[in-house]
Parts: C-alpha cells; structure tokens; sequence
C-alpha cells in the first residue's frame, strides 16, 4: 500500500506545482539563486544548497508522514461509519 501512497503524494505534488501562485514562487527562487551565484563563491554556493536539500527532504517527510497519517485517519472513520451503520 505505501508505492500506491507515495505515487499519490507525487502525483499530488506535480498537480500542486502547476498553480499559479506556486510558479510564481518558483520564479522568484530562481531569482535568488542566480543572485546567489553571483555573490557567493562555489563552495558557499554548494554548502548552501546542501542546507537547501537537507532541509527539503525534511520538509518532505514531514508531509508524507502528515499525508500518511491523514490518509489512515480517514480510514478509520470510513470503518468507524460501516460499523455504526452496519449496527
């Protein structure tokens, strides 16, 4: 069950990152890379992005398990109700 759930997640994520409000932010971080490039050395370059990936695969585990839990949750309450409605 959890390929199916983590293909949902992805799936939602792609759809999510289509919107307009969320291009513009991506727009804008592009900004700020090409400003970082252009003020910082390689190597503070490279550190930065590093801290940039740690804290994103953090930030996506976080979800998942929030998206997981959710997802469970909804599962119980769905057999909560056949249960009450089965008597």
């Amino acid at each position: 069950m959890q390929p199916a759930l983590e293909q949902r997640f992805h799936e939602h994520a792609k759809t999510v990152s289509q919107g307009k409000d969320i291009v513009a932010l991506i727009e804008s971080q592009y900004s700020f890379d090409q400003l970082l490039k252009q003020q910082l050395s390689y190597d503070q370059f490279r550190i930065i992005l590093e801290w940039e990936s740690a804290l994103n695969y953090r930030n996506a585990m976080e979800k998942e398990a929030m998206y997981v839990a959710g997802f469970r949750d909804g599962m119980a309450n769905v057999k909560e109700l056949q249960e009450f409605i089965s008597g």
